[in-house]
């Protein structure tokens, strides 16, 4: 009797779930009715080595990008001076986007590291490090990519950034405690180091030029471009001082959007900002790469060097 009373169950349970299947296949249906696919419309060129962008002009209620009435504008908008706002997959010497290449995994090294440095000083385990130093690394095209721009974060494709991100964070973690102090990659008081503020730094630059170049070759406003360079470089650190819980009178303030810490996200918005200009001036690729991400790095480097502040109120 209890072995006929399980078949039974298992029956039931059988016959439900196939239930469900059928429901959930008319639910599918129905929203195809409601949604059609639509042909693809290429809208403009990709970050990697210029190869073609293929977006989907989708309806309303399933929209992730440009609308198709600005995709001839997108195509048209993509290239200044005859070049588009690209980048090689692999940095290099050869080039001044290579070389931004360059600072962009210099950058995302730097950032996994400092952020897993922070998250360990305020008590974190290992797990909860790599996962604060992957996104301080990679939150802040995350952001960009998912709010501003509607379309998939750029390391879904472009994955060695997530696995570079990943494994820095961790081997920090493991390998930061035993590092000596007073060096050029940890200073004294287990301070960050000088080679760390140059990467960090050059991160900024990079960032800052990288996040606008998306956002202009979708064809955004020209201010949405410099949001989107303030954000790649500098919300991935905002949500590391978030996770955190700096400002905290034990562990200082946040870096972030803190002026008593530095000034540190205004020299991301200055540095998109310049990027942005130069394009407008119609200055060649290289030029309003280096334009961009130069000014970004001198802003950065005197705001440290100088001590230069925003004004804060007094407490």
């Amino acid at each position: 009797n209890q072995l006929t009373g399980n078949v039974d169950k298992l029956s039931a349970i059988s016959t439900l779930t196939c239930e469900m299947w059928n429901v959930a296949r008319l639910g599918l249906k129905f929203g195809a009715r409601l949604c059609p696919q639509p042909n693809p419309v290429q809208i403009g060129s990709s970050v990697l080595a210029g190869g073609p962008r293929v977006v989907c002009a989708l309806p309303l209620c399933q929209r992730t990008g440009p609308s198709p009435a600005v995709a001839g504008e997108v195509v048209k908008q993509s290239v200044v001076g005859g070049e588009p706002d690209t980048m090689p997959r692999l940095p290099g010497i050869g080039s001044v986007p290579a070389l931004l290449r360059g600072g962009d995994w210099l950058g995302t090294v730097v950032f996994a590291a400092s952020g897993a440095v922070t998250a360990g000083t305020v008590g974190m385990d290992a797990l909860g490090c790599t996962l604060v130093g992957s996104v301080t690394a990679l939150g802040g095209g995350t952001l960009r990519d998912a709010i501003v721009l509607q379309q998939r974060p750029f390391w879904v494709d472009e994955w060695e950034y997530l696995a570079m991100a990943v494994c820095t964070a961790a081997a920090t973690f493991f390998l930061w405690p035993l590092l000596p102090e007073g060096n050029l990659v940890k200073g004294k008081g287990g301070k960050e180091g000088t080679a760390m503020v140059v990467g960090d730094t050059l991160g900024v630059a990079a960032f800052s030029v990288i996040g606008a170049m998306n956002g202009v070759r979708l064809a955004v406003p020209g201010i949405v471009s410099i949001l989107c360079g303030m954000m790649t470089a500098t919300f991935g650190g905002l949500t590391r001082d978030v996770l955190s819980g700096l400002p905290r009178s034990t562990h200082g303030f946040g870096r972030i959007l803190h002026s008593e810490a530095e000034a540190y996200a205004s020299t991301a918005l200055v540095g998109a900002t310049a990027f942005v200009l130069a394009r407008s001036a119609k200055l060649g690729l290289a030029h309003r790469i280096s334009v961009g991400a130069g000014t970004a790095f001198v802003a950065n480097s005197a705001s440290k060097i100088y001590d230069v502040r925003l004004p804060t109120w007094k407490s």
